[in-house]
């Protein structure tokens, strides 16, 4: 039954898997956050010296709305729940537009006596990789046939984020000198061998982590190659940025299409 809250994952939404399921509610717990500290010397008080935070968890409440006596559908039921949770996903929910999180299922509901027809049912999902909602939709920036970029990015969120690159080379020859500068961070890469009309791709794993960067070259017929190894020790581990304006700067040994992507994250 489709009521005012809805959740999907991958965009298979709960409610369509049997007319009988109504979704009482979506809960975005508390993220489990850890704070270091140490013992300022010579006076009270302590001084932080890190934040992280190791997860976030997403509670689904559903009840069915099914009689009593009907033990092999509400089995049924059941198990088409379980299957569609256990695949873990991109988790979107209308209570948050324009909103996603990478979760994986952490606890399934017990499915209980079957008798007791009023239960209510939750199914925890977990964040781990990046145990923060996301932007849906990247903020881009796209600047065309550019060697050298002094430029403002605005991130969305409220906590650090990190940012994607692409370069297509449109110098006519090859390139093989190129860096970019994003906040605090930078990345630079040297003998790198980029030919032209090629693509230089700085991007994550699409798993929603976020959190180990890949650098390729993608070639004129769609095939990837890493040159992360091209990354001097110059270079940040990743291109992190905070939320608001970001300065980025980015300098090339020829002409280029750039695109700058980010999906803000928030707290």
């Amino acid at each position: 039954m489709i009521t005012k809250r809805r959740v999907s994952l991958d965009g298979v939404q709960l409610d369509e898997i049997d007319d009988r399921i109504i979704i009482q509610g979506v809960e975005p717990q508390a993220g489990k956050d850890t704070i270091n500290t140490v013992s300022q010397w010579g006076s009270d008080g302590s001084r932080v010296t890190g934040r992280h935070r190791d997860s976030l968890d997403i509670n689904v409440r559903f009840a069915l709305d099914m009689k009593r006596n009907v033990y092999d559908e509400r089995s049924e039921v059941f198990e088409a729940i379980a299957g569609w949770a256990m695949g873990g996903g991109w988790l979107r929910t209308s209570t948050k537009p324009d909103r996603r999180i990478r979760v994986i299922c952490a606890q399934l509901p017990a499915e209980g006596d079957p008798l007791a027809w009023t239960s209510e049912y939750t199914i925890t999902f977990r964040a781990y990789g990046v145990p923060y909602w996301q932007q849906d939709g990247a903020g881009q920036l796209r600047l065309q046939n550019v060697s050298s970029v002094n430029t403002v990015f605005g991130v969305a969120g409220n906590v650090e984020s990190v940012l994607e690159v692409t370069f297509e080379n449109r110098s006519g020859g090859t390139i093989n000198d190129w860096k970019i500068e994003a906040g605090n961070s930078k990345i630079v890469l040297a003998q790198l061998g980029l030919a032209n009309k090629e693509t230089l791709v700085i991007d994550h794993h699409d798993n929603g982590r976020r959190s180990v960067i890949r650098i390729r070259i993608k070639n004129t017929s769609g095939s990837h190659r890493s040159v992360l190894e091209k990354r001097t020790a110059a270079s940040s581990n990743d291109l992190q940025v905070s939320p608001g304006d970001n300065t980025v700067k980015m300098t090339s040994g020829g002409a280029g299409d750039l695109l700058i992507s980010c999906h803000g994250r928030f707290a």
